[in-house]
């Protein structure tokens, strides 16, 4: 008799979490395929950051105030950061620009050929990879790594 209800229990929770589980493989398919929009691809991932944030603010035991002020502070930042970049990304340009030239100055003409040939596919892949990686009105950062040259 124990061993049966156990057994029904076990089937009643597979069955339930096999529900939870097609119905969030159906809303991935759904967000990511379906509708085709980066904000709703991104989605998750905000979701994801946020549920981080509001763990964060539960540790430290934030009360609503206090989360808000946070909040208010963490939007300050990002915007002064996005100032910031838009501020310093001629500069970083010119200096790449500059490197470049530098680089092909010391080539000869075959060398220049595949190394302005491998540019180009590097520029495209960052371009690829910036507007594949961008989250709500977050800028991307073109220059970031060691790969700018």
């Amino acid at each position: 008799m124990i061993a049966r209800s156990i057994k029904a229990k076990v089937l009643v929770f597979a069955i339930f979490f096999m529900g939870i589980a097609s119905g969030v493989l159906i809303a991935n398919f759904y967000t990511t395929r379906v509708t085709g929009s980066p904000d709703a691809a991104n989605a998750p991932d905000r979701q994801g950051a946020q549920r981080d944030i509001n763990k964060f603010y539960d540790y430290l035991g934030l009360d609503q105030a206090q989360r808000e002020q946070m909040h208010k502070i963490g939007e300050e930042t990002r915007h002064q950061y996005q100032d910031l970049r838009k501020e310093t990304q001629p500069r970083f340009q010119s200096i790449q620009e500059e490197s470049r030239a530098k680089i092909r100055a010391v080539l000869n003409n075959e060398q220049r050929r595949k190394y302005d040939e491998f540019r180009k596919k590097m520029d495209l892949r960052r371009q690829n990879r910036n507007r594949d990686s961008k989250k709500g009105d977050r800028e991307p950062n073109p220059e970031r790594g060691p790969r700018s040259n």
